[in-house]
């Protein structure tokens, strides 16, 4: 399911209608007061929790305008950003600027595409992204500040692997109570597939694949955060194995892949060109195209290969109806339900060729930022190993983007993602602004740090 259709679905049960439950509503508050007081340090446990333990139906519409509680949250953020004074420390990189175009490209061409019909409902999704994407460029500054990112996600994830085996245990969703998920758990080949507050068991599994390769590398780390990323690695791996979704086991295999050629990390020009290189071979020498080999991926047994691999088949042989500005009705591609589970495709139907050639250019952009970050904080393993995690989470993504269109909760996590590939090596000096003036605003860097600023 891509999020045009959580939105047609979502419009008849909840979209449009203020939904609140009261433990919803005081959860919401409580983590809105935390991200406002939390040391920046901690502060991004109140997003990951908000995101994993709020079902996407609570929700707040005021003048037709929708608020779930993520966008509220985000009103959170900035006020903190105001009362603290932390955009005093925003230093812009080229990442911000070509984020913005992309995501304003997106919405511009997609409403121009699909009509006024669904202005109010991508402004949303844009207030979403842009403030979720320069919360976390402000509040998580440097490498420090993402093991504290880490850590929480690490705490969250013991609580919602604890969640999902109840839910394995007796078939109900316990979040059903507040609305935007099923209380029977779906069953697919005789396998429950567990979801939690997540939009889809499948997202379910994404998120916490994308957030494995982080955690992993806090182990690297001194401190007592090993054991807790030790925890987090349980916790996580379980949500994952209890969603019984494939793509985010590939997204894991993806992860392991990442690390596997770490050694060979002053290489990944030649691999990638390697990579590149067979795929072009496999593609003449097979007797259908490269992409059918998604076709072929079934690792748990139920998985829907053969759709995916359609959709991308699909996508490239309808290349100059999207092309221009995006495509509003893709009925008569004979996709099942229509269900574009393709990142890549889901951005050209929206903004035609310029919205896909800029979100690629931003992945390209966001692995030469972490390719610059690794090798400025080399001397550190600690140091390292976070920057390299950072990667291969970027990584997974990617490979998480050939298997589902993105909608929900963990496109907060695609916008954290982006984010941190902007992030800073560890300050060596703890002193943070002692006065307002321009002078006092220079945080000494070590020299490692200002020549990755530099560049």
């Amino acid at each position: 399911m891509n999020d045009d259709e959580e939105f047609i679905l979502g419009k008849s049960a909840f979209h449009g209608q203020t939904t609140i439950h009261p433990v919803g509503m005081s959860l919401v508050i409580f983590l809105g007061i935390l991200l406002l007081f939390l040391p920046r340090r901690r502060a991004m446990i109140a997003v990951v929790a908000c995101a994993s333990l709020i079902a996407v139906g609570q929700r707040v519409v005021i003048f037709d305008l929708d608020f779930n509680f993520l966008r509220i949250l985000v009103l959170f953020g900035w006020a903190r950003i105001f009362i603290q004074q932390e955009y005093r420390w925003f230093r812009w990189q080229p990442m911000d600027k070509w984020f913005l175009l992309w995501i304003t490209t997106e919405l511009i061409l997609y409403v121009m595409s699909s009509g006024m019909v669904v202005f109010v409902y991508r402004l949303g999704i844009t207030f979403e992204a842009v403030g979720m994407y320069f919360i976390v460029r402000m509040v998580v500054r440097d490498l420090d500040d993402v093991r504290g990112l880490v850590e929480a996600a690490a705490y969250i994830s013991l609580i919602v692997v604890c969640l999902f085996m109840y839910e394995k245990k007796t078939a109900r969703n316990l979040f059903a109570v507040f609305g935007g998920v099923p209380e029977i758990t779906v069953i697919r080949q005789g396998k429950l597939r567990c979801q939690g507050a997540y939009a889809h068991p499948i997202l379910a599994g994404c998120f916490w694949a994308v957030l494995v390769p982080m955690i992993f590398s806090r182990i690297f780390s001194p401190g007592f955060g090993r054991v807790i990323a030790c925890l987090g690695l349980f916790g996580s791996l379980g949500i994952i194995y209890l969603s019984s979704s494939s793509t985010p086991i590939v997204g894991v295999i993806a992860a392991i892949v990442g690390f596997a050629v770490f050694p060979i990390r002053r290489h990944m020009k030649a691999l990638r060109w390697s990579i590149v290189v067979v795929l072009t071979c496999l593609h003449f020498s097979m007797n259908k195209p490269v992409w059918h080999l998604i076709a072929r991926t079934d690792l748990i047994g139920g998985s829907t290969g053969w759709h995916r691999y359609h959709v991308i088949n699909q996508f490239i042989n309808f290349f100059r109806e999207w092309a221009l500005m995006g495509v509003r009705d893709v009925t008569h591609w004979e996709i099942f339900c229509n269900d574009i589970t393709n990142q890549y495709a889901c951005e050209g139907i929206r903004g035609g060729f310029p919205t896909l050639a800029l979100f690629i250019y931003m992945i390209s952009l966001g692995f030469g930022n972490v390719g610059r970050l690794w090798r400025s904080v080399e001397h550190s393993p600690g140091d390292l190993m976070m920057a390299w995690g950072i990667g291969v989470s970027f990584l997974v993504h990617i490979v998480n983007f050939f298997g589902v269109c993105y909608f929900g909760q963990i496109d907060m996590l695609w916008y954290i993602s982006l984010a941190l590939c902007a992030v800073r090596p560890v300050c060596k000096a703890k002193g943070e602004l002692k006065n307002s003036s321009s002078i006092s605003r220079q945080i000494n860097y070590s020299n490692d740090s200002i020549a990755y600023l530099r560049t």
